[in-house]
């Protein structure tokens, strides 16, 4: 029977692979062990795996207390730091969490997994193209509003460094979807229906009845990760073709076609005023 401490597969890939195989606690550099071998004291339950530990919720379910959203990697002396439930909430932890993976994120960036694996991205697309990413110049995209203006509308926050920072790659996504539609593919338009599909599922499911613009601003950053990690899960469980690269480099493919669902307003709400300037 699964317990607290089941962990699958996908969730340990996801786990280390954000992680970079290093501890989230700020500051600290500490690798871990590799994700087969990997003790338990480093794979840390934000809301406790048993009752009477630290932050337990007695409503969240076991399969949810060995679920990604509710475990962060840290080394042994930060596992033992943050027992102490005063200073390390929830909140605290899962902020934690989610800026360390903002900056492992921004280091695979830094690596230009673009320019070492050209085809990374039309891969992660299905492999709708095979023309060499690097070689097709970008195209503008014409948005109705800025990034800033729409990030503010819906309230984002723990995103935000997500999407400042892979705008910039609108120009090369938007360019790759014109060469495909040249082609004569409808693979654009798939494409964005599956990310309008998993924004809409998303919704369904973690706003009930109340889908009034007031609940999306506040579920605003789980409605992105929602879509990010049913698009990962997509790519992962395609057995065809599988794609040579790693946990992290599909992971930034995927985010830079996250942002550019973002602006095109697959992803949530479109600004009712336009803020754009110049």
């Amino acid at each position: 029977m699964a317990g607290p401490r089941t962990y699958t597969d996908k969730t340990l890939k996801r786990l280390f692979g954000l992680a970079r195989n290093k501890c989230s606690f700020p500051g600290c550099e500490a690798e871990m062990s590799d994700e087969h071998s990997a003790k338990h004291s480093n794979i840390c339950h934000i809301e406790a795996a048993n009752e009477g530990g630290e932050r337990w919720n007695p409503d969240m379910t076991d399969f949810e207390r060995a679920d990604y959203e509710n475990l962060i990697l840290l080394c042994p002396p930060h596992h033992g730091e943050t027992d102490d439930e005063a200073v390390y909430t929830v909140d605290v932890l899962k902020d934690m969490k989610k800026s360390h993976e903002d900056d492992m994120a921004a280091r695979v960036s830094n690596e230009k997994p673009l320019s070492k694996r050209p085809s990374l991205l039309t891969d992660v697309i299905n492999k709708i193209s095979s023309s060499d990413i690097d070689e097709v110049k970008d195209e503008p995209v014409d948005n109705a509003f800025s990034i800033e203006s729409k990030l503010k509308y819906n309230c984002v926050v723990s995103n935000r460094p997500l999407m400042e920072n892979y705008k910039i790659y609108q120009g090369k996504i938007n360019s790759l979807y014109s060469e495909i539609e040249r082609a004569g593919s409808t693979k654009k338009k798939s494409i964005l229906r599956a990310v309008k599909h998993f924004y809409l599922e998303a919704k369904g499911r973690l706003l009930g009845h109340d889908q009034s613009l007031d609940a999306v601003k506040r579920n605003a950053d789980k409605l992105i990760d929602a879509v990010r990690r049913r698009l990962h899960e997509i790519v992962e469980d395609s057995s065809n073709n599988p794609i040579d690269a790693s946990y992290e480099e599909i992971e930034f493919a995927i985010s830079i076609i996250v942002v550019d669902g973002f602006m095109r307003c697959k992803i949530l709400e479109e600004p009712q005023v336009d803020n754009k300037q110049g």
